[in-house]
C-alpha cells in the first residue's frame, strides 16, 4: 500500500524495528512515539497527516482457538488519550494493534497492523473511538526528558527509513480492507479466520464511547 510515495509496509517496518530496539520491554505501550515518527516521515514526503487520540478495541483470539476477546486501549480522555494513531489521505494508520498479544489476558495469536481505508466502514473486529484530533502543524510539547526521547526516536526512525541498506520487512501483514482479511483467511491466518466469524455474529462486545 502506498500513500503518496510512501510505502506503508516499509514505514511500519521501520517504526516497528525502532520501537522493539529502543523499548524492548514495553514497545507495545509506546504508541505516541510511533505516531510522532509516522507523521513526521509522511510530512517529510509532502503527505498531510494528523495524529488522533482515542480508544481502540480489536478482536483477539487465543492460540488454542477456544477463547476470543475484544481487547485494546481504553479509559483515556481528551487531555490524555489511551491510544494514538495517524490519519493520512483518509487512511487510519495504526501499527499498535498488532502489539495487543504482548499483554493479552491470554496467549493470543498474532495480529495485523492497521492501514484501514476510511471510505470503507469500520468492521466489528477493529473499533476506534476518536477523542481528539491534533492540528497538522501542532508542535510536540512534552516534559524535557520525554521530549528528548521522542526526538531521538523520530530521528532514529528517519535514519532507518531513508537507509538503503536497512531491511524494511514487515513482521506481520497489513489490514487495509475486507479483501485483505479474506485473503489472509484463505492463506490460513488464524486471526483472520476468527475475525470473519466475529464479524458475522449478531451481537459482539463494543468499546465504550
Amino acid at each position: 500500500m502506498k500513500i503518496g510515495e510512501v510505502k506503508i509496509e516499509e514505514l511500519f517496518a521501520t517504526t516497528d524495528w525502532c520501537l522493539r530496539n529502543s523499548f524492548p520491554d514495553d514497545y507495545d505501550a509506546r504508541c505516541l512515539y510511533s505516531a510522532c515518527a509516522i507523521q513526521t516521515i509522511l510530512k517529510s514526503k509532502r503527505v498531510k497527516a494528523i495524529i488522533v487520540g482515542g480508544n481502540v478495541g480489536a478482536f483477539t483470539l487465543s492460540t488454542d482457538g477456544r477463547e476470543a476477546l475484544l481487547e485494546g486501549f481504553g479509559g483515556g480522555d481528551i487531555t490524555q488519550p489511551s491510544h494514538y494513531w495517524v490519519e493520512a489521505n483518509g487512511v487510519i494508520l495504526d501499527p499498535g494493534v498488532s502489539y495487543l498479544p504482548k499483554r493479552s489476558r491470554m496467549s493470543a495469536v498474532s495480529m495485523p497492523m492497521i492501514a484501514w481505508t476510511k471510505n470503507n466502514a469500520l468492521p466489528k473486529y477493529i473499533q476506534y473511538i476518536e477523542k481528539v484530533r491534533y492540528a497538522e502543524e501542532a508542535e510536540y510539547i512534552f516534559p524535557s526528558d520525554i521530549a528528548n526521547r521522542v526526538a531521538e526516536f523520530i530521528a532514529r526512525c528517519e535514519k532507518r527509513y531513508t537507509s538503503r541498506t536497512a531491511k524494511k520487512k514487515l513482521s506481520t501483514w497489513l489490514l487495509t480492507n475486507q479483501k485483505d482479511l479474506d485473503k489472509a483467511a484463505r492463506s490460513g491466518d488464524r486471526w483472520a479466520t476468527g475475525a470473519i466469524r466475529f464479524q458475522s455474529m449478531g451481537s459482539v462486545p463494543t468499546i465504550p464511547v
